[in-house]
């Protein structure tokens, strides 16, 4: 990895967050199945790259769409990382800032999450570039 950053754990409406077909998806009965994350700071944001590996969250356009997973160093895979607690929203500039609790994600205001309507299956949840979702909360889990 170009520059040091944070191991940690990811969380879309509590299910664990890994990668299936290249894919971000959340699992809901298998969380062994789910990734660490790697935490870099990139200029205008962050990049979430899959732990030991290059493959990095990446969204592909400004559509709705699944976001990807693969080895990307363009801005289409730097996001904005917003700490949320009873004060509102607080934007994250630094690793030193970023900690164990609640957060918004997204890339030029395009909120990533899981879909707000989800089939009730207990198949992995995909996750979106500009979700439906009105309240497309993470909870991101420090582990190093």
């Amino acid at each position: 990895m170009p520059n040091a950053g944070k191991a940690v754990k990811l969380y879309a409406k509590g299910a664990p967050v890994g990668v299936e077909d290249g894919a971000v998806v959340g699992f809901l009965v298998e969380p062994a199945r789910a990734a660490e994350w790697l935490v870099t700071r990139e200029d205008q944001g962050f990049r979430l790259t899959a732990k030991g590996t290059e493959d990095t969250i990446v969204a592909e356009g400004t559509d709705r769409a699944p976001a990807v997973v693969r080895p990307d160093d363009s801005p289409a895979s730097v996001w904005r990382l917003q700490r949320v607690d009873a004060d509102g929203a607080t934007t994250v500039t630094s690793l030193a800032d970023l900690r164990d609790g609640t957060y918004l994600i997204d890339r030029n205001g395009l909120a990533l999450g899981r879909d707000l309507f989800e089939d009730r299956s207990l198949l992995p949840k995909r996750v979106f570039v500009r979700t439906d979702d009105r309240e497309p909360f993470w909870r991101i889990e420090i582990i190093d």
